[in-house]
């Protein structure tokens, strides 16, 4: 069986938060030069029943079932855009039916304009938009979205559904040096932020390599002075300003360090010999650098993971 269910992942955001990957890995609307999966390899505006419906619902049951304390949320996220899954509702629907737990989607907003993947968010008890722009050549720059993704739409695709929607809103704002943080950005994000109805805005910078490798994240002292500008919603989540793993990941981390001890490995080595998923394993891989517990080289054209 494939491994599409991961976790739980603890988040600052969403307390034990358990991962459903329900399109294939780098399927997305967007190939923003952030992103720390990779870039995108199928860039597209087609929803689809990519894993049968009833494999994601029993891969859930059995992960569920194999906890001995359940997570606090199910969400949909991964390694591209949940909401291409065109069975994304009957998911949500069945998933909390039978769990118990709340359903979260995270989502780059970029179909949220269509009336039938917004029918489907509003069956979420709490969703998890993002918008990082709203000048249109910052968006195609930051991240260069699918042909047929128009900003416009996007933008008046948000104000209507979060207007109308429920459940909990946690809002995100990914910020890049030089993309999308000159005064005309901030001033416009404001002044469209102000017309949604949400409970949290949260900023976040760049923590790892993205597709774009020479990124800048922004420091503190410019969050906390973004933060300020975009009023009391709004929060500071990036890693850099609030670093910290769960105890609960630590078993996978000895797991990695101790493959690692034996010898050098790329990402598939380490995906192959664990089993874990490659959305949990780049976080993982990220945190193990940033604490300075493994390094990374290259050889003949390729990323190899080691202990130092």
């Amino acid at each position: 069986m494939m491994h599409r269910v991961f976790g739980p992942v603890p988040s600052r955001r969403l307390g034990r938060s358990l991962g459903v990957d329900v399109i294939p890995h780098k399927t997305c609307t967007f190939d923003c030069v952030y992103c720390e999966c990779g870039a995108t390899t199928n860039k597209t505006c087609e929803r689809k029943e990519f894993y049968p419906l009833e494999e994601l619902l029993q891969e859930l049951r059995m992960k569920l079932s194999s906890m001995n304390v359940l997570p606090d949320v199910i969400t949909l996220s991964g390694a591209g855009e949940p909401t291409l899954y065109s069975r994304m509702g009957e998911f949500i629907e069945k998933a909390r039916e039978f769990s118990g737990l709340p359903v979260a989607v995270i989502t780059n907003s970029s179909l949220i304009n269509r009336e039938d993947v917004a029918e489907e968010l509003k069956k979420a008890d709490i969703i998890l938009p993002s918008l990082d722009t709203v000048v249109e050549r910052s968006f195609r720059r930051l991240n260069r979205p699918h042909r047929d993704c128009r900003l416009e739409d996007i933008v008046e695709g948000l104000r209507k559904f979060l207007n109308n929607y429920d459940g909990m809103v946690l809002f995100e704002v990914l910020l890049v040096e030089g993309y999308n943080t000159s005064d005309e950005d901030l001033s416009a994000l404001k002044e469209v932020l102000e017309t949604f109805k949400v409970d949290k805005i949260q900023l976040n910078t760049v923590a790892r390599p993205g597709t774009i490798k020479e990124l800048k994240a922004l420091d503190d002292k410019k969050l906390e002075e973004i933060k300020e500008f975009l009023g009391p919603a709004c929060e500071i989540v990036s890693s850099s300003y609030h670093s910290k793993i769960g105890e609960e990941m630590e078993d996978s981390i000895n797991t990695i360090v101790t493959l690692l001890k034996r010898r050098p490995c790329t990402l598939d080595d380490i995906h192959n010999s664990t089993g874990l998923p490659v959305p949990e394993l780049i976080k993982l891989l990220g945190e193990l650098e940033r604490t300075k517990r493994i390094e990374t080289t290259e050889f003949n054209g390729k990323i190899f993971y080691i202990v130092p």
